[in-house]
């Protein structure tokens, strides 16, 4: 004989559940009915502190994990990002060891103070990447510069001015800022419970996510200042760094991977580095 006792309990137990939740479903919708104003004034209230959120918490939240992740995960990333990098996109550089010695003479002459006391000093790589010229920097402090960027190159200044701009991107840790945000909601979750293993994993291997980063037109202005801020403090010309910034717009040319890209924004930049320089400058050119 079947015991129908339990069906039974299990059939009233449902349409509890389903009564339930219709009285629930038809509370909201009488709650909104009665009270149109207090909904309303709810709601506005919770759209702006949403675009709050968004807009300025969750940044915040993204730069603070960027500047607080360990200098192991920052050197694993960088190592990894460059492997796959190699692997996929990059070539060894075809450029005579003597301008490679060259440029890295000049580079290290350039390298500002403020890098003195970092774990992760900037240094200089070249790559072959045909047809493309470009630079980027990784999250150890790598600064790829490609054979085509350094044909590219007319004067020195030229050079200079890229090279402090990626300088800027890793003073201001924007890759490890570009990676944080890209999964924002998660970190910052991980952050606030204090759960710094589950930050760490996911860093560890994150480097393919790298290769799909893009930085943010405010990155790409702050690492912009950085660079005028040296050139004007190396008593460099600013027309140097408009030069290159016009070839390299000129080109454009569409990339296979986004942290190679060409940076957005030229004519905003351009305007950015006109109006930085110094009247007696102005009044020479």
């Amino acid at each position: 004989m079947v015991d129908v006792l339990p069906v039974i309990k299990s059939n009233i137990l449902r349409n509890k559940l389903v009564l339930k939740k219709g009285k629930l479903h038809f509370g909201v919708i009488h709650f909104l009915e009665r009270y149109k104003m207090a909904s309303l004034y709810l709601l506005a209230c919770i759209i702006p502190m949403v675009y709050l959120f968004f807009q300025f918490f969750l940044p915040s939240m993204a730069s603070i994990i960027a500047k607080e992740t360990p200098v192991r995960i920052q050197m694993h990333l960088g190592q990894e990002t460059l492997v796959l990098l190699d692997e996929s996109v990059l070539e060894p550089s075809k450029l005579p060891l003597k301008k490679q010695q060259e440029l890295k003479a000049l580079f290290e002459r350039i390298t500002p103070q403020e890098f003195n006391n970092y774990d992760l000093k900037p240094r200089l790589i070249f790559r072959d990447y045909p047809k493309q010229a470009n630079a980027l920097t990784l999250t150890d402090g790598t600064i790829i510069i490609t054979d085509e960027l350094v044909n590219l190159i007319e004067d020195e200044s030229e050079l200079v001015s890229v090279l402090l701009h990626e300088m800027g991107h890793h003073y201001h840790h924007h890759i490890m800022n570009s990676l944080v945000s890209s999964s924002s909601l998660k970190f910052v979750s991980m952050w606030i419970l204090r759960k710094s293993s589950g930050i760490e994993d996911i860093l560890l291997n994150s480097g393919n996510q790298l290769m799909t980063l893009s930085y943010s037109r405010d990155m790409e202005l702050e690492a912009d200042q950085f660079a005028i801020e040296y050139m004007l403090k190396q008593e460099r010309p600013l027309e140097m760094m408009e030069s290159i910034f016009i070839k390299l717009a000129n080109i454009s040319p569409e990339m296979k991977s986004k942290l190679l890209s060409t940076h957005p924004l030229w004519k905003e930049r351009l305007n950015a580095i006109d109006a930085s320089k110094p009247y007696s400058q102005d009044k020479k050119h």
